[in-house]
């Protein structure tokens, strides 16, 4: 299986974490946001710089309930969003989809599927 590592969002973030996930070999980031899964303005380079490596990401929320709409910010940067999975949930989820491919669009399709 593929390296995936949860990144928890929260007050003055930055790519410190981001950065290190992708150094220690990660395939696959779960960025758990707050609210809607919002990414703190200081992270977002660190996740464009992910992607750019070939690093899938996924925009997920740390609360409880809720669900993870598609936004600008997905389009523009090929982020993947978690619909209604816990970070927890959408690891085990990019851990599986990265054994069939690491396209952004095609594992967004499993996400909306499953």
């Amino acid at each position: 299986m593929k390296r995936v590592d949860i990144v928890y969002s929260h007050a003055s973030d930055d790519r410190v974490l981001v950065d290190a996930a992708v150094s220690a070999g990660a395939k696959g980031i779960i960025h758990a946001g707050t609210g809607d899964g919002s990414v703190h303005e200081q992270t977002l380079p660190g996740l464009q710089d992910a992607v750019k490596k070939g690093v899938v990401v996924v925009r997920g929320t740390r609360v409880p309930e809720g669900i993870v709409t598609r936004e600008k910010i997905d389009d523009d940067n090929h982020f993947v969003t978690s619909d209604n999975l816990s970070p927890q949930k959408a690891r085990i989820l990019l851990m599986l989809a990265l054994t069939q491919t690491a396209d952004p669009q095609k594992v967004q399709e499993y996400f909306n599927q499953y």
